[in-house]
């Protein structure tokens, strides 16, 4: 079927991109192993190299975007989160870099950036730092209504 195609085996079952998702998560993984350790440069020049290849994968423009971050970098760091933002599929990342965004913005000066970013995050209620506990101590219907109306209603 190849032959009749002009084109890989390899393509015809999307082991291209099988192998491109694995090269992305062993980019990420050495970046983390980097962070860990507190090597921020190596982990800096492994997302920089990355961006030469994946130009436009969010995880890669976030993953330098936090490093620089950490680095100290804070300026080239926003500049990157507000491009990768738009791009990322992920929720934990995205409210993740909101989240150090925030903290960016203080960082710059830039408050009113801050505070508008701020007010856009999730609330308290909403997070699994308070609505895992209630499920694993088990609450009966009323708790669970009172908890959605919380929810949706923010009360």
């Amino acid at each position: 079927m190849a032959n009749i195609f002009e084109t890989s085996i390899d393509l015809l079952i999307g082991m291209d991109a099988i192998r491109a998702e694995e090269t992305r998560y062993n980019i990420h993984k050495t970046a983390n192993d980097f962070l860990h350790n507190g090597d921020y440069q190596s982990a800096e020049k492994t997302y920089r190299d990355a961006l030469l290849i994946y130009p436009n994968k969010p995880g890669m423009i976030l993953g330098l975007a936090s490093v620089l971050a950490l680095n100290d970098k804070s300026e080239e760091a926003i500049e990157l989160m507000e491009k990768g933002l738009p791009l990322s599929i992920n929720e934990k990342q995205k409210s993740t870099i909101r989240a150090t965004l925030c903290f960016l913005y203080l960082k710059c000066g830039k408050i009113e950036k801050a505070k508008k970013l701020a007010s856009e995050l999730p609330h308290k209620r909403e997070s699994r730092e308070v609505i895992q506990p209630l499920i694993v101590k088990g609450i009966d219907i009323s708790e669970i209504n009172i908890n959605i109306k919380h929810i949706v209603l923010g009360i």
